[in-house]
């Protein structure tokens, strides 16, 4: 059943599987909820990018290298932190709609204005809604937040290893 057999009051964009449908289709969201080939070979593929780019900026920014074990552990650094910064972006957008797929009930505005409108799902559409939260966005959920503590843990390891250079 769909949404307009419920009158449902709640504008398109801000119905939760709409949320959702329009963050699967984003590049910079569908990443994380691939397979686990595909994201591990994205992060990487980001972390190589990072890693360049870093280098060169500190390449270009000083012309002695006569430390370069210092320049490959800050791009190592650096490549992190943006793959980090990145992983907690997606973790953030990909939380909030789960969140709003969980919830029995949808805040919404009909106005620019905060009205305070609040729907209630129907159960067809709560069970809908919460198979998709659970089943397509909650294992991504869990392998982006193993990820980023992983990747602070590496992060550490490597500012304490850089402090030692």
């Amino acid at each position: 059943m769909n949404d307009s057999e419920y009158l449902c009051p709640v504008p398109q964009d801000q119905r939760p599987l709409n949320e959702y449908k329009k963050l699967k289709e984003s590049n910079n969201f569908l990443w994380c909820i691939k397979d686990k080939d595909s994201y591990f070979r994205s992060l990487f593929i980001i972390f190589v990018a990072s890693f360049l780019f870093s280098t060169f900026i500190f390449v270009i920014s000083s012309f002695s290298l006569s430390n370069i074990q210092y320049f490959l552990i800050s791009s190592i650094v650096s490549g992190l932190i943006i793959v980090n910064i990145i992983c907690l972006r997606s973790y953030l957008g990909w939380q909030y709609i789960y969140s709003r797929l969980m919830e029995a009930t949808v805040p919404y505005e009909e106005s620019g204005w905060y009205d305070g409108q609040i729907w209630i799902k129907p159960p067809e559409i709560l069970l809908q809604d919460r198979l998709i939260g659970t089943y397509e966005i909650y294992p991504g959920l869990q392998r982006l937040q193993k990820t980023v503590v992983f990747l602070f843990i590496l992060l550490l390891a490597a500012v304490s290893l850089a402090r030692n250079t």
